[in-house]
């Protein structure tokens, strides 16, 4: 996760719109919840479709991480502009047989869910070393970060601390680290300080 970079909000609808169906449902509620990569695989059918087989409004993701802390689930919802990613690797799969309400949304092998190994090779190899799965969680935390700061121009803390509950991280520390926004700013004054004479 280290070094995982976030991709500009142009790239993903780019990425949603030409990748493979499933891989285009993963990244809409990866991107678009901050969810990680183990909740979004998770994921069945039950959870996100309602006994009409319409895509709940509301979406419960079961906190993988929530090391004992907290709800056990992140209530959440797609936003509409991206549902239709997510319905159209459902029919999809309901084509192909697989539309138990118990099933796995993003099925893998032996009646598993898909692989995080799976889907962070697929996502690296067509993104680059830098990308994984965890670019996904980190475009969702910038975005987010860049709206509450516009919302609260004078109130940094303020921001930090919406994205910290929009990531679910613990520690406000964690979601500075995890935007780079120390390494960003010592970058920033190191260029300042040591722009050298032209």
């Amino acid at each position: 996760m280290a070094g995982m970079q976030a991709v500009s909000l142009k790239r993903f609808e780019e990425i949603v719109r030409t990748v493979p169906t499933k891989y285009a449902a993963i990244a809409a509620i990866g991107v678009t919840t901050g969810c990680r990569i183990s909740e979004v695989l998770s994921l069945r059918r039950f959870d996100l479709l309602d006994r009409d087989g319409h895509l709940k409004e509301k979406v419960a993701f079961t906190r993988l991480k929530s090391h004992g802390k907290g709800p056990l689930h992140r209530v959440l919802s797609i936003p509409p502009g991206y549902r239709k990613y997510v319905l159209r690797h459902l029919r999809e799969e309901e084509l192909r047989g697989y539309d138990r309400p118990d099933a796995y949304v993003f099925r893998g092998k032996n009646g598993r869910h898909l692989s995080r190994r799976t889907v962070w090779a697929y996502f690296r190899a067509m993104l680059g070393a830098r990308h994984g799965t965890h670019w996904m969680r980190k475009t969702f935390a910038q975005e987010m970060f860049k709206r509450f700061m516009q919302n609260s121009p004078n109130d940094p803390m303020r921001a930090l601390e919406l994205t910290r509950k929009s990531l679910a991280h613990a520690r406000i520390d964690t979601t500075v680290r995890y935007l780079g926004i120390v390494d960003a700013e010592i970058e920033d004054a190191q260029n300042d300080v040591f722009r050298g004479k032209k």
